[in-house]
């Protein structure tokens, strides 16, 4: 009956109009966390720890002030840089082996153990690939995502990248999980220094980005300040699982409750 139809269609949109505001509650906690944890990362590699600290102009613009006993350097002299390649696809001897080989869409976490294609060791015995040694950052360099996001992750275990990957070595004077902290607390600055490659396709000019001015605390204070940013991010990432999987819930009530409404399983005449 009409009436009915209408009954469970006012049921509907109220019912699911109050889960729609929660989950965009949650979307909205997302959002905010994610600018509070870039905050933190940002204010910890460029200001230090202690507030208290003598300051100094860093002569950069977007750096400001930094501690007064920090230097600030180029990135091409605080680190050597790895290209990476693509094996030839037609030679399968060198393909579905058992050594990792990195491209973009693995760059989704921060310490990064396996990835999604292989390689085998024909493949770097011939040199059509060459194993980096585990803990190199591996950075994007090209490709869409760096419309959006600068994705900076640490390597665990040896492994190839393909060559829309820049491979990072931090010289003596730079603690390897610091320079991945410093490249994600830099991120912006990091995507000022983007072109247009070919197809509207995002790359970043090396030769630019090589130059960009980071600050350098004492090789002690790097490790305590990456100490501090492993702590303070796992945090957020707890919340951040936490937000994602009460959404998760929010739209599974949801599709329950249109699926119960519209099969008769709720009475919308009670309601």
């Amino acid at each position: 009956a009409v009436a009915e139809q209408t009954a469970i269609a006012t049921f509907l949109d109220r019912e699911t109009a109050k889960i729609d505001a929660l989950i965009a509650e949650q979307n909205k906690l997302l959002a905010l966390l994610g600018e509070k944890r870039q905050a933190i990362i940002s204010h910890a590699v460029t200001k230090g720890l202690n507030p208290d600290v003598p300051m100094r102009d860093s002569g950069v613009a977007w750096l400001g002030e930094v501690p007064e006993h920090w230097r600030v350097c180029p990135l091409k002299f605080l680190v050597t840089f790895s290209s990476g390649g693509t094996p030839s696809k037609e030679n399968l001897d060198y393909w579905d082996g058992d050594l990792p080989w990195a491209s973009a869409k693995d760059l989704k976490v921060e310490t990064l153990h396996d990835t999604s294609d292989h390689i085998t060791q024909l493949a770097v015995d011939n040199r059509a690939a060459s194993l980096l040694p585990a803990g190199t950052v591996l950075v994007v360099v090209r490709g869409m995502i760096l419309a959006r996001i600068f994705p900076v992750t640490q390597i665990a275990v040896p492994m190839a990248i393909n060559q829309d990957l820049k491979g990072l070595h931090p010289t003596e004077a730079l603690d390897s999980n610091y320079l991945a902290w410093l490249l994600r607390g830099s991120a912006d600055e990091s995507l000022q220094r983007l072109d247009e490659a070919g197809h509207g396709t995002k790359a970043l000019r090396m030769d630019a980005w090589s130059s960009m001015q980071l600050p350098v605390p004492p090789r002690d204070e790097q490790i305590e300040i990456a100490s501090f940013l492993d702590a303070e991010t796992a945090k957020h990432d707890t919340l951040r699982s936490e937000s994602e999987r009460a959404i998760t819930l929010l739209k599974e009530r949801r599709s329950a409750v249109i699926a119960a409404a519209v099969t008769g399983q709720i009475d919308v005449r009670q309601t």
